[in-house]
């Protein structure tokens, strides 16, 4: 059995799997990172069912974290609807920084650790450069 917790990148139209793809090119090679794509008119419903399914997919017994891209958006309030029902955290704000950390993260971690990792990762990589380069 598989000890790394699952991870999913889900976001409005084809951004998980671009922010996927990139995190793989930068890494070298395919990571256990799964997207998930909200298209533009499909039914939350039936997003909701797809989103599920990925869930049992990805979970190898450690449970689930699930990237998304904005707090409040479909993708992140479907995310939202999974945290009772399963051993799954949301993560809102994806960007790649997180991606690459999410893809490289020690199996050995539990899924809040894991989590913790995620934010720190999203939160450190947000810079004002010019801020920077002034000081």
């Amino acid at each position: 059995m598989d000890s790394a917790i699952g991870l999913i990148v889900a976001a409005h139209g084809k951004f998980a799997e671009s922010l996927v793809e990139t995190a793989e090119m930068i890494l070298g090679g395919q990571t256990h990172l799964t997207p998930f794509v909200f298209a533009e008119g499909e039914e939350p419903k039936v997003s909701s069912h797809k989103l599920q399914s990925l869930i049992r997919k990805c979970d190898k017994g450690k449970g689930v974290i699930i990237l998304v891209d904005l707090f409040g958006g479909t993708p992140g309030s479907l995310a939202l609807s999974m945290l009772e029902e399963q051993l799954v955290e949301v993560v809102t704000g994806v960007n790649l920084p997180m991606a690459i950390t999410a893809a490289t993260l020690d199996p050995a971690l539990g899924l809040e650790e894991s989590t913790q990792a995620l934010v720190q990762a999203g939160q450190n990589a947000i810079k004002g450069a010019g801020l920077i380069l002034k000081t």
